[in-house]
Order: structure tokens, then sequence, then C-alpha cells
């Protein structure tokens, strides 16, 4: 049997163009906070409450959408995600995250630590995001990600 979950990730800046990062309990890997979406939570609703738990982090999503006027017939359009990935998590295809992933900017700097969740926490540039232990689709997905934001968001 096939297990296909969506979650949610923020990648998230602060003032000083940091990105927060969360040592993960499971996999033992700094990665950016998120987590799985809850029956009946829309993703963008669900990456900013994953960021806040994970992290003591309250974020806002940075708009990205393509500007349709469809808000008068009972619909609306979410922001989109910066990318979606496929992660094939147990390594062998039977259980897999379609991962949303936002571009966030935090509201509040001042971190808590999550135990339960959690092995640290922190806010690292760049140059020493490279240096962490993660994956190296992490570091691609950030590197796009902080083009982005300063070349299209900022």
């Amino acid at each position: 049997m096939i297990l296909n979950h969506f979650t949610a990730t923020g990648i998230v800046f602060n003032k000083g163009n940091e990105f927060l990062m969360i040592k993960h309990k499971k996999q033992r890997v700094w990665l950016p906070p998120g987590g799985h979406v809850e029956d009946n939570e829309l993703p963008d609703e669900a990456v900013l409450r994953e960021i806040y738990e994970e992290t003591g982090v309250r974020a806002a999503l940075i708009p990205y959408r393509h500007g349709l006027s469809v808000a008068k017939e009972n619909c609306r359009e979410l922001v989109r995600p910066f990318t979606v990935l496929l992660e094939d998590i147990e390594k062998n295809g039977t259980h897999n995250h379609i991962d949303l992933v936002y571009l966030c900017r935090a509201l509040n700097e001042d971190l808590t630590f999550r135990d339960a969740e959690t092995d640290g926490v922190g806010w690292f540039s760049y140059e020493r995001l490279e240096k962490l232990e993660t994956y190296e689709n992490v570091i691609k997905t950030m590197a796009k990600a902080l083009v982005l934001y300063h070349t299209q968001i900022t």
C-alpha cells in the first residue's frame, strides 16, 4: 500500500535575510519548519500553524498569486506555493509527502524550543545553512527561494 500525505513547509525569512530551521527529531537533520496538512485545513493555514507550533515564530505568507479576479464568483485564489515537492520518506515509494513549500516572512524572531517536535531551532544565513546537516534538495530549494525573495519579493 502506498501512503501519500499532503504536507506544508515554510521557508521563513527574518529581517536579516536568515532562514528559520529546525533540527528534525526523527530525521536528525536540519529542515525548514512544516508538517502534515490536517483534515479540512487549507495548506496555507497549515504552514503557518506548523511554523508556530515548531518554533514559536508567527509568520505571514509572502503573496505569490496569478492575480485572478475570481473573488466575486464564490471562489478565491489561495497563496500559491513557491514549489511542490514529492518526497519519498521511506526511500522505497511506499510513503510520500506531497510538500507544498511556501515563502514566508517572520512577524517575530524570538524562538521557542519545542522539545517534543525538534532537537533544535535557529536562524541561519545561507552560508551557515550550507554547512548544516541536511538534504541536498533542501539546500537547492533554499538557494532558489533566496534568489526569488531578493529579485521579486523584496
